[in-house]
């Protein structure tokens, strides 16, 4: 092997090696397909998701007052096939009442009661696909700040 030849491949491997030190994320400017993402707890889409979580809950529960989101903790975001939503969010009752009510979760103000105010802190699982115009609740899981 001549000089220049070793000279090339040094300096090929040297450039390697400091590949090992820099980010993957470094190198994609939209976030990986299949990684969970940080997102902005502002994102449209989260806000979508949170009210589909809420909306989840509020079909499944036996409270007589609708609940909506008083604090989003934290959001993640993961595409595969559509967006999966990872969101932990702080829920509390309102004043609005369940039975028929069509009323927008959105202009419900929280309970002011002591005795009637209530939060859950729960874990939403959503799935939405954009093209198709759905968004789902996969799963969810609540817990009363009673409990912890």
């Amino acid at each position: 092997m001549r000089v220049s030849d070793r000279s090339l491949v040094l300096l090929f491997l040297a450039g390697l090696s400091s590949l090992e030190k820099v980010p993957a994320h470094t190198f994609f400017d939209r976030p990986i397909p299949g990684t969970l993402q940080n997102v902005s707890k502002n994102d449209t889409g989260v806000k979508e998701a949170v009210l589909t979580g809420t909306y989840s809950f509020n079909n499944k529960s036996n409270d007589a007052f609708l609940f909506k989101a008083s604090t989003v903790d934290d959001a993640k975001r993961q595409i595969v096939r559509g967006i999966r939503y990872v969101l932990e969010v702080e829920i509390s009752r309102t004043v609005c009442r369940k039975r028929g009510s069509t009323e927008d979760l959105n202009s419900c103000p929280f309970q002011t009661d002591s005795v009637l105010q209530q939060t859950f802190f729960c874990h939403f699982d959503v799935w939405s696909i954009p093209w198709m115009k759905t968004m789902s609740t996969t799963s969810f899981e609540c817990r009363s700040n009673d409990t912890l």
